[in-house]
């Protein structure tokens, strides 16, 4: 058994709704493995209700002054809230307060104070070297990573805040709108989404429930908060897409001359007929400044929903590709009786259309946006 120092005063949250809330968590007793996961997602919730993540830093200097790591709690100090992720400090309070982290548990725990500690090592060998680059003129190239590494900044701290909040996205939420106020250069936006493809990837990666460690990692989250997890790496990957293709739009370095909607779309790829199922396509010019298209590939026996860019409005052709669409509504779907399913969808208006496709039992699939010389165009508008 961990004996809590009495030098150690447990916390005791302020305002109206603490007294429902209970007291901290205190480990006097060790939970045990059938239950283990269920307790410590109690207590994260506990702190997550009254803290955010200026008590998280404090707790974890707490937790190197209690260590006695007097190399570790000075870099700690010196580090921005901004930087901290509140599970971190919880975790630290915790073992504080007598929890007996498990062998994996720890690891992680070191791992993160680690990585946090390392960001601030690294600022002061710049800064020790400070004098000798003081002469040297930072490149535009720098100062368009900078000002990248400042956005990723904020969008972690979006999601700390998130975190914080229980994992509910919250209406106001656009990424792309801080990302057109900083106006970030599109050739630096892999630099952001790059940590959000890999987050997105280990969050789904949590909800098939293949790596246990894993999912024992993240065991403080519900199922339904997972998925919220996902939808806001996805939120943010939209956005930065969306934020590429608005910039190619409103990029006009000239006055060019108006290019007929036929000229665009003359190069797109497309079956003029089918007559198998009696079917015939719409002109591809249809689809340059189109919000919605319905199309069929016949030698997979796909069903095509395009949807526009939700920041544009309309997507368009270029050479056999339709651009500027949205890559989270437009989904594709194998159909398995074909002549019966098209009739009975292209037979109503758009939101019936829409109704029968969400209703189809088959999985979804991306669509790359390429044409090809099986594909229908069904419907453009």
């Amino acid at each position: 058994m961990k004996k809590l120092s009495t030098t150690i005063k447990r916390l005791v949250p302020h305002g109206e709704d603490a007294k429902f809330i209970g007291s901290e968590p205190e480990w006097l007793t060790q939970p045990s493995d059938d239950v283990r996961v269920g307790t410590l997602a109690k207590a994260f919730n506990w702190y997550n209700y009254s803290y955010g993540r200026k008590d998280a830093k404090d707790l974890i200097i707490q937790y190197f002054e209690v260590n006695k790591k007097a190399k570790e709690l000075k870099l700690m100090r010196g580090i921005p809230d901004s930087r901290v992720k509140t599970t971190t400090g919880w975790i630290c309070r915790m073992s504080v307060m007598g929890l007996q982290l498990k062998d994996y548990e720890q690891s992680i725990l070191d791992e993160h104070l680690a990585e946090l500690l390392a960001g601030k090592q690294e600022e002061q060998k710049v800064a020790a070297t400070s004098e000798e680059t003081a002469q040297q003129k930072l490149t535009i190239q720098d100062h368009l990573r900078e000002k990248a590494s400042e956005c990723a900044g904020e969008l972690e701290g979006m999601f700390d805040d998130f975190i914080t909040a229980g994992a509910k996205m919250s209406a106001d939420f656009k990424p792309i709108a801080l990302i057109r106020g900083m106006n970030i250069s599109t050739q630096m936006i892999p630099n952001i989404t790059r940590v959000w493809d890999l987050r997105l990837a280990e969050f789904n990666e949590v909800l098939t429930g293949n790596d246990e460690q894993l999912v024992e990692g993240y065991s403080h989250l519900s199922k339904a908060q997972l998925k919220q997890c996902v939808k806001f790496c996805e939120t943010v990957l939209q956005d930065c897409a969306s934020y590429i293709s608005i910039k190619k739009v409103e990029r006009k370095p000239r006055a060019k001359k108006a290019v007929s909607p036929e000229r665009q779309s003359r190069g797109f790829k497309y079956l003029k007929e089918f007559t198998e199922l009696n079917l015939k396509s719409e002109n591809p010019a249809k689809l340059v400044g189109a919000s919605e298209a319905w199309l069929y590939d016949t030698a997979k026996r796909k069903l095509i929903h395009v949807m526009a860019d939700a920041h544009l409005g309309t997507f368009t052709v270029k050479g056999s590709a339709i651009i500027a669409f949205d890559t989270l509504t437009t989904m594709q779907k194998t159909l398995r009786k074909p002549e019966e399913q098209l009739k009975a969808i292209m037979s109503g208006g758009k939101p019936a259309m829409r109704k029968s496709f969400g209703e189809i039992k088959a999985t979804e699939t991306k669509f790359t946006g390429r044409g090809n010389e099986n594909l229908i165009i069904l419907k453009a508008w």
